[in-house]
């Protein structure tokens, strides 16, 4: 008996690996070997463990990193190098990478449904085994698929229509017409239990000419319309699905297959739009599937994408235009079917916008011939509130995205944080009517911010706005870049991107027109930078030297007015004003009494109300009153400091310390004299 490790790159993907669990079925059953599964590496009790055989399974070419790592620690845990095998979607596309870099790796490119690759009896057979889910629980409290409880098979192998942006045609270059999978399917309920869905891996089920016999074979396994699935543990029905995780190919639909998919337990139907150019293919597909009783619908619409060519045709590479029309399309024959079928008819479309990212590329950070990084990584943070789930109310659509083309290149221009912040006011349950209250007034900040942002990129020319979008369409908002903008509303613009932590730190550099647009002419952004101080745990003093040199006295007033309106618990911006002082070398106003009476606020000496008093007094210059108060109240804040510490270990050591506070409390309000 030999002992195996199968290891999956410590990736995330939705579904656990077919492959693995196939090999898995093989060794355990066939060879009778020991079999562990790992996703990334093994527990640590595992360190000191050999094993015979490893295999390690890829995905796709932007996981290469994971997928490195995940072979350099099988090296490290096999008995013999040469006992390292590979293989799956990258380690076929690329086999030359995984030579180079592992050259003592075994590489099985393509299907395991030959001889000569593991030197093992009936190797010839994987590809056709069952899988086995048993490997699963190996990394139950590591990782948990989404999709984990299924049957996930193939009943035809390959696709034959040749798309260049396409794997397939790489991995699968046979066309099989028919697999069964009767057997698979009484060996997985022998061994695993009986599962709910059908999941079928099929890369193009439409072309097969054996597609009757693959819908009769799924209906004799209880897939049919309709069909029920009875829990054995608690005896609770549920429906059953079938779903071509693929996708059905809308130019291979009629009206027979669709008739025989309407048969099925079929949801959804999963119809991909690549291309603007298929929208009649598409809308044909989506009619036949509805005629037929097929409601759930969902599209895969590739985006980011080159020129291509495949089926037969020659396909233009797509703009962000073409991405919203194809949803738009998705959104308004899904009203056009209904209006058509009814309310016993009513079909749903869920659109899924997925980026191109090409087959040999190493990352993800592909830009299409019609994209760039800016709008990228807008249409992502999107898809955001979606979950995974897909885009099918047209409401979400039109907030989301847009309710016009136009409207859905401004979003992409956007700033990412402004994206996130749209939508409406939601009310909470068991909130109480501060709470409600203070974030509506967040809420209302923000869409103040938004509508302005709205208003000034809609106030450039044709050629302005060219240009900002060129400039914003690396995603780079660093100061460098800052300094291309031609006009100002390009850079007012522009900082919207920044944090505020990154405007403090700049705004030196930033030119008269920006400040008296920040501090004047829509100052929430200034009252947003005084809410972000006095409201952050750790306030970097050289952050407030640059609005300090500009507004000297009264952004010190200005912060000690936002401190008891946002503030809910300490931070350290009096000490970091003090200390931006010093190294300005200019003490406008002396910030370390106030210190001193959120210290005495803490500990009990001054109310709530005397705290609110002393900012007043502060920001109208009766520093003496202050001074007396505090001083009025010092032993009262020693007594405090006392009670505070009073049942703690070492008791002379902390009289000693409350001793030092307080004295050192004294001496620093003593330095303060008259000021007025």
């Amino acid at each position: 008996m030999s002992e195996i490790l199968l290891i999956e790159p410590n990736y995330k993907n939705k579904y656990p690996p077919l492959g693995l669990m196939k090999i898995a079925y093989f060794h355990k059953y066939i060879h009778h070997d020991y079999v562990r599964f790992a996703k990334g590496c093994l527990p640590e009790e595992f360190d000191n463990k050999k094993w015979d055989r490893v295999y390690v399974t890829t995905l796709f070419t932007f996981e290469w990193e994971e997928t490195k790592k995940s072979i350099q620690y099988a090296l490290k845990v096999v008995k013999d190098s040469g006992k390292v095998y590979i293989g799956g979607i990258m380690s076929t596309l690329m086999p030359d990478l995984f030579a180079k870099e592992f050259p003592t790796v075994i590489n099985n490119t393509g299907l395991l449904d030959r001889k000569g690759t593991l030197g093992l009896e009936k190797e010839e057979c994987v590809d056709r085994m069952p899988p086995d889910y048993s490997i699963l629980d190996d990394i139950k409290d590591q990782y948990v698929y989404p999709w984990h409880d299924g049957y996930f098979l193939y009943m035809t192998r390959g696709c034959g229509m040749k798309c260049q942006f396409c794997a397939v045609q790489t991995l699968e270059p046979n066309y099989v017409s028919y697999i069964s999978i009767k057997d698979q399917i009484a060996k997985i309920d022998e061994v695993a239990g009986e599962k709910r869905d059908l999941l079928l891996m099929d890369n193009n089920v439409l072309r097969s000419v054996e597609f009757d016999r693959i819908i009769d074979e799924i209906k004799e396994l209880g897939f049919g319309k309709g069909a029920q699935f009875v829990n054995p543990k608690t005896g609770a029905k549920c429906n059953r699905y079938v779903d071509f995780n693929q996708g059905l190919d809308a130019k291979l639909m009629t009206e027979h297959k669709a008739a025989r998919l309407g048969e099925i337990a079929l949801r959804p139907a999963r119809i991909a739009f690549d291309h603007i150019e298929d929208e009649s293919y598409y809308k044909k597909a989506l009619e036949l599937c509805a005629k037929n009783g097929i409601k759930y619908l969902s599209n895969y619409i590739l985006y980011n994408g080159e020129d291509f060519s495949g089926k037969g045709s020659q396909y233009s590479a797509d703009t962000p235009a073409d991405l919203y029309n194809r949803m738009k399309i998705s959104m308004d024959f899904c009203d056009e079917l209904n209006e058509k079928y009814g309310a016993d008819g009513r079909v749903h479309i869920f659109s899924f916008p997925m980026k191109y990212i090409p087959l040999n590329a190493l990352d993800r950070t592909y830009i299409g011939t019609n994209w760039n990084a800016k709008y990228l990584r807008a249409v992502q943070r999107m898809l955001i509130p979606t979950q995974g789930k897909g885009v099918s109310s047209r409401s979400f659509f039109e907030a989301d995205f847009g309710k016009t083309v136009e409207e859905f290149i401004e979003n992409l221009a956007m700033p990412e944080d402004l994206l996130g912040l749209r939508g409406h006011f939601v009310e909470k349950k068991n909130e109480s009517k501060a709470e409600r209250e203070n974030r509506f007034e967040v809420w209302r900040i923000n869409h103040q911010r938004i509508d302005e942002w709205r208003r000034l990129f809609r106030s450039l020319s044709p050629d302005e706005r060219d240009d900002f979008i060129h400039l914003i369409g690396g995603n780079n908002f660093s100061i460098d870049n800052y300094a291309k903008c031609k006009t100002d509303t390009q850079r007012i613009l522009f900082i919207y991107n920044l944090s505020y932590l990154s405007i403090l730190r700049n705004i030196n550099n930033f030119g008269e027109a920006v400040l008296d647009y920040i501090t004047v002419h829509f100052n929430v952004i200034y009252r947003e930078l005084l809410r972000y101080l006095v409201t952050s745990h750790n306030v970097q003093y050289s952050s407030l030297k640059g609005l300090l040199t500009i507004k000297g006295e009264q952004f010190i007033k200005d912060i000690v007015e936002a401190y008891p309106q946002y503030n809910k618990e300490k931070n350290n911006i009096f000490s970091a004003l003090y200390k931006a002082q010093t190294e300005l070398k200019k003490i406008y106003l002396d910030t370390r009494i106030l210190d001193i009476a959120i210290r005495y606020y803490e500990v009990g000496a001054v109310s709530n109300r005397e705290l609110n008093n002393i900012f007043n007094n502060f920001v109208n210059g009766r520093i003496t009153h202050i001074k007396k108060k505090l001083m009025g109240k010092i032993d009262d804040f020693n007594q405090k400091l006392l009670e505070i510490t009073s049942g703690e270990i070492g008791s002379e050591v902390i009289k000693q310390n409350v001793e030092k506070e307080t004295n050192k409390v004294y001496n620093i309000l003593q330095y303060f004299g008259d000021q007025r």
